[in-house]
C-alpha cells in the first residue's frame, strides 16, 4: 500500500516538473522570437546603418569627448582644448539648470498636493462610496497611461515654448503616480485609531486629521522627495520638446549637432540630479527615523 502511494506521488511530481518545464519552455521561445523581431523592426542591426550597433555608439561617444590639451586646460574661453571653451556658456546653462530645479520643485509640490486629496477619496477604508472610489481610481489610471513627452507637447501647443508647460506636465503625472502610492498607504493604517476616534464622536475630517496624518505622513513624505528626484531629470527632458529648462539648451546643442556640447550638458543635468539624491536621501532618512550606518 505505502509502496503504490509512494509510486503515483512520484509519477504526478515528474508529471508536473514535465509540464512546468514544457510551459517554461515555450515561454522563452515565444520570449526570444518577440525578441528577434524587435531587434529585426527596429533595425538595431539593419544593414542601412551598419551592421555594428555598438561600433556606432562608440564613434558617438567619441564624437562627443572634447579635444582638451593639457597646457591650454585652464585658459580662457577663446582658447582651444581649455575647459572654459567647452563649458562655453556655463552661466546661461546654470541658470537654465536651476529654471528646471524648481519646475521640478513646484510641480513636485503642487502634484503631491492633489494626490493628498485624491488618495483620501480612493481609499478603501476612508471612502465608504464605491462609485467615488470607482472614479477617482480610474482617473489617476488614465493620467499615469500618458506619457509624458506627449503631454507636454500638448501642453507647449496650448501655452507656448517655456516652464509652465512643464510644470503642468510634470504635476499632472506626479498627481497620477503619488494619488494611487498615497490610497495604498492610506489603506494600509491601524485601523483601531480610527475607530476610537468614530467611538467618540468625530467627523471625517478629524478623523483624517488625528487619526490617519500623524501614521502617513513620513511615508508621504519619502514618496513626494523620490518623486522630486524622478521629476527632476524628466523636467530637464521636457526641455527638448520645448517645456523649459536646461533641457531648451540640450535641444539646441541636437540642433547644431554640437557633440561636445551634449557631453558638458549632461555632466551638468548628471551632476544637479546627483546633489537633488543626495539631499533628498538625507532628508527621507531622517523623517523615516533610519540613521546612517
Amino acid at each position: 500500500m505505502t509502496v503504490g502511494v509512494v509510486e503515483a506521488f512520484e509519477r504526478d511530481r515528474r508529471r508536473l516538473l514535465m509540464r512546468q518545464r514544457a510551459e517554461a519552455a515555450i515561454g522563452l521561445a515565444i520570449f526570444s522570437i518577440l525578441l528577434a523581431v524587435s531587434f529585426q523592426r527596429s533595425q538595431f542591426f539593419g544593414s542601412d546603418l551598419g551592421g555594428d550597433p555598438l561600433g556606432r555608439i562608440g564613434d558617438f561617444l567619441d564624437r562627443m569627448i572634447p579635444d582638451l590639451r593639457a597646457e591650454a586646460l585652464f585658459e580662457g574661453r577663446r582658447t582651444q582644448g581649455s575647459l572654459a571653451s567647452w563649458f562655453y556658456a556655463l552661466p546661461l546653462w546654470l541658470r537654465a539648470a536651476w529654471q528646471t530645479v524648481e519646475m521640478a520643485i513646484l510641480a513636485t509640490g503642487f502634484g503631491a498636493v492633489l494626490a493628498l486629496f485624491a488618495s483620501f477619496l480612493a481609499a478603501q477604508n476612508l471612502m465608504p462610496f464605491a462609485p467615488v472610489r470607482f472614479i477617482v481610481r480610474r482617473a489617476l489610471e488614465a493620467i499615469r497611461t500618458l506619457p509624458d513627452l506627449i503631454m507636454a507637447l500638448i501642453l507647449v501647443a496650448a501655452f507656448g515654448v517655456g516652464p509652465l508647460a512643464g510644470v503642468l506636465t510634470l504635476a499632472i503625472s506626479t498627481l497620477g503616480g503619488l494619488g494611487k502610492l498615497f490610497a495604498e498607504i492610506n489603506e494600509e493604517i491601524d485601523p483601531r485609531q480610527l475607530e476610537a476616534l468614530t467611538a467618540s464622536g468625530a467627523g471625517p475630517v478629524k478623523k483624517i486629521r488625528y487619526g490617519v496624518l500623524p501614521q502617513v505622513l513620513p511615508n508621504y513624505a519619502s514618496y513626494a522627495l523620490i518623486r522630486l528626484e524622478g521629476n527632476l531629470a524628466g523636467a530637464a527632458a521636457l526641455g527638448i520638446v520645448g517645456a523649459g529648462g536646461i533641457g531648451l539648451e540640450l535641444q539646441r546643442a541636437i540642433t547644431y549637432t554640437e557633440f561636445d556640447t551634449y557631453l558638458a550638458i549632461l555632466m551638468i543635468i548628471i551632476g544637479m540630479i546627483f546633489v537633488i539624491d543626495l539631499v533628498s536621501e538625507a532628508v527621507r532618512h531622517r523623517l523615516i527615523g533610519l540613521e546612517k550606518a
